[in-house]
């Protein structure tokens, strides 16, 4: 039996189509968006141009082939024509991307296209679009005219895409894929009208890529995506390189701020271990201040730098003599002035450290009264700088509900009772308010020397 359509063109394009293609992958070492679109729409005329000649084949031979295996053939081949149109409106589009930063029809098409390669899977079961009879005769079903206002759709999108973005295009690129959405139109109407018999629908946009490959992809403009590529190779290089340092640049911040807290730390326990009756006075101090400002909403940042002023608030005992700081019975006034004294001894330790300017703010005022009534410098409100205020009234607490030498750890009711007496007096109102908010909740008493 002899085949009922002509070939011959077809065999032509699959030959000459595999030279591209293959040249196509030496040439495109380093590919960019639109050679990678370009490369796409090249196989898939490729493998529409053999799924063509496939499908004549099981026509020709319909009466001894299976009809399943003729649906099969065909609706592999629209499943390629659907593909080679809408890979085509991506080459288009990738000329547009490469300037601004996505397409919206992309989205929108990428639907329309799984949705009719779901149809062509679906025909198989109902022939909506075609069958296949058992004498291997062709029969078209009552949608069969999507088969190709489907392709021819994505086709004229790409002319829609072309028109409205034609700022994106130089002339010789406007004009090359003008003739291929032409001949592409051309091919089909041509082989309906007067060769039905020759098979052209694919062997048109076969010509036309060539003339895409010679007028579009040149020498000079395929140098310019290799430069282009390998500029962004080495941004992506560079990139990897910041990332890296980068990381060693953080791994060091945190060692050294590790150290750093490790250091106050240690040397907060040193300040403590001068008094007794102390355990950890510093570090609770410091914990219920930044406590208070996380509630009052402060910044991480700012919360860490009161936690370490509130280490160090009482660094200036240091110059105090320890018969005072540990004597059990009442201080005489010589020896209370002498204790009045730590804040400014505080504030002349820490001023040393340049990293941190105000990390002395906690050791100078922290025993200031929000009435102007404490010291050393006698000021009050909101002339005493606020990590003070907060750092005061957690020093205060603690100091009531830890062991002393002089008596027990206070009970919490009184305690609290303390904390409110002092509103507006000793202590700011708002870290007040908090204060007494967190006494409250603290209903096992866990706030207090152990």
């Amino acid at each position: 039996m002899n085949l009922i359509y002509n070939i011959d063109f077809e065999i032509v394009g699959v030959i000459y189509l595999l030279v591209i293609y293959a040249a196509l992958c030496i040439y495109y070492s380093n590919q960019s968006e639109v050679n990678k679109k370009f490369k796409l729409v090249v196989k898939c005329i490729l493998a529409t141009e053999i799924m063509d000649i496939v499908t004549a084949i099981t026509i020709s031979y319909g009466s001894i082939i299976p009809p399943i295996v003729n649906i099969l053939a065909n609706t592999v081949y629209f499943m390629l024509t659907f593909s080679l149109g809408y890979c085509f409106l991506r080459y288009v589009e990738s000329y547009v991307y490469q300037y601004v930063s996505r397409v919206k029809s992309i989205h929108i098409n990428k639907i329309i296209y799984l949705l009719l390669l779901v149809l062509l899977i679906l025909n198989m079961f109902t022939g909506f679009l075609f069958s296949i009879n058992e004498k291997g005769e062709y029969i078209h079903g009552s949608l069969y005219l999507l088969v190709y206002i489907i392709p021819l759709y994505f086709v004229l999108f790409s002319t829609v895409v072309l028109i409205k973005n034609q700022r994106f295009f130089k002339v010789k690129q406007k004009i090359s894929i003008s003739v291929y959405i032409i001949m592409c139109l051309l091919g089909p109407i041509m082989q309906m009208l007067f060769f039905s018999d020759i098979l052209l629908g694919v062997f048109t946009p076969s010509i036309a890529v060539l003339i895409i490959l010679f007028s579009m992809e040149t020498p000079d403009y395929h140098m310019l995506i290799k430069t282009l590529a390998e500029l962004d190779e080495l941004r992506k290089n560079l990139q990897i390189e910041v990332k890296k340092q980068t990381k060693k640049a953080e791994d060091r911040r945190e060692k050294v701020e590790r150290l750093y807290e490790q250091v106050i730390l240690t040397l907060a326990k040193t300040i403590d271990a001068k008094d007794t009756y102390t355990n950890g006075h510093s570090e609770r101090v410091a914990s219920y201040s930044r406590e208070i400002a996380k509630r009052m909403g402060m910044s991480e940042q700012d919360q860490q730098e009161i936690y370490y002023m509130g280490l160090l608030h009482d660094i200036g005992k240091i110059g105090i003599s320890d018969a005072i700081i540990n004597k059990t019975g009442k201080l005489t006034d010589e020896e209370y002035h002498m204790i009045m004294k730590h804040p400014e001894i505080g504030r002349e330790i820490l001023t040393t450290i340049s990293e941190f300017p105000d990390i002395s703010i906690g050791a100078k005022y922290h025993h200031e009264k929000y009435d102007g009534s404490g010291y050393p410098d006698k000021v009050a409100g909101d002339n005493i700088p606020f990590p003070a205020r907060i750092i005061g009234i957690a020093d205060a607490y603690d100091a009531m509900a830890s062991k002393r030498s002089y008596r027990d750890a206070l009970p919490q009711q009184v305690v609290r009772g303390e904390i409110e007496k002092g509103k507006g007096t000793q202590f700011d109102p708002t870290c007040t308010a908090i204060m007494l908010q967190m006494i409250d909740e603290d209903k096992d008493y866990l706030m207090c020397e152990h």
